[in-house]
């Protein structure tokens, strides 16, 4: 939703900083419901909050070298292969041999179509490599928040901290890019502060949530099925085309999903 309405901006910081902002009510709403996450998970709240501010700074610049359909997919496709290598190697998570094999055909499938961007036509390099970093960061938080929802088995009190954190440190940084971001935001992102705030909290907290059942690579992976609608998003209101890549993308992704769901 929110990498749909940071593309399709003219001011990317001021869209990126209303939707950060719109996290902040629904939060606290989400403490007053959940309660309080136990202390237990104070370093994974504070770790996920600096790396989440992080992949928003990358995003935010990586967007400006790139389009939705390049950056969005190479970053949330490489995600899901880290998470699932560092799992085996260090986590001892149980992911079956189908799981693994739904993984790799949705990452792989969003690589190959992200890259494929890249050829035949003048795009900055420098985009690629930002998608990279920000891939990287996903990766990142999403095993610090799958873990810190685990250790403190509130994983809705648990993300609403860390958002609010995550709130506080980006607002920091987008003031210091730019003083008068609040106004902007007040005059002009008003819609993006609500719909895509509490879209954006409400999207996540699901995949925070689901992370007590499932393997955290499972759950990366079926969620950056996503891009699905990015495609249509991007081709309906960004005129970006269709074209056989993106049905190559849209036949591997709805694979993946299938043997993910018989695994």
């Amino acid at each position: 939703m929110w990498n749909f309405l940071l593309r399709g901006s003219a001011d990317k910081l001021l869209s990126m900083t209303a939707v950060v902002l719109g996290h902040i009510p629904i939060a606290l709403l989400g403490l007053f419901v959940f309660g309080m996450p136990s202390l237990d998970g104070v370093y994974f709240i504070l770790a996920s909050a600096i790396i989440h501010c992080i992949y928003q700074a990358f995003l935010l610049n990586a967007y400006k070298y790139g389009e939705l359909s390049e950056i969005y997919p190479i970053a949330r496709g490489l995600s899901p292969l880290l998470i699932t290598c560092i799992s085996f190697l260090f986590l001892n998570e149980n992911i079956s041999l189908q799981e693994t094999l739904g993984i790799l055909l949705i990452s792989i499938s969003l690589i190959i179509y992200g890259t494929k961007q890249y050829f035949g036509k003048e795009t900055s390099f420098k985009g690629f490599y930002l998608a990279v970093i920000t891939g990287c960061l996903i990766a990142s938080y999403s095993l610090v928040d799958g873990y810190g929802a685990r250790v403190t088995q509130n994983p809705i009190g648990f993300y609403s901290v860390m958002t609010l954190i995550n709130g506080l440190l980006f607002y920091a940084y987008a003031r210091w890019t730019e003083k008068d971001i609040i106004k902007k935001v007040i005059n002009n992102g008003k819609n993006l502060f609500f719909i895509g705030g509490i879209a954006s909290y409400m999207a996540y907290a699901i995949i925070v949530w689901a992370c007590l059942y499932h393997p955290i690579a499972v759950v990366s992976s079926l969620r950056e099925t996503s891009i699905l609608f990015a495609i249509l998003l991007g081709f309906f209101f960004l005129k970006e085309k269709l074209n056989f890549i993106k049905y190559f993308l849209i036949f591997g992704l709805f694979l993946g999903v299938i043997i993910l769901k018989l695994g």
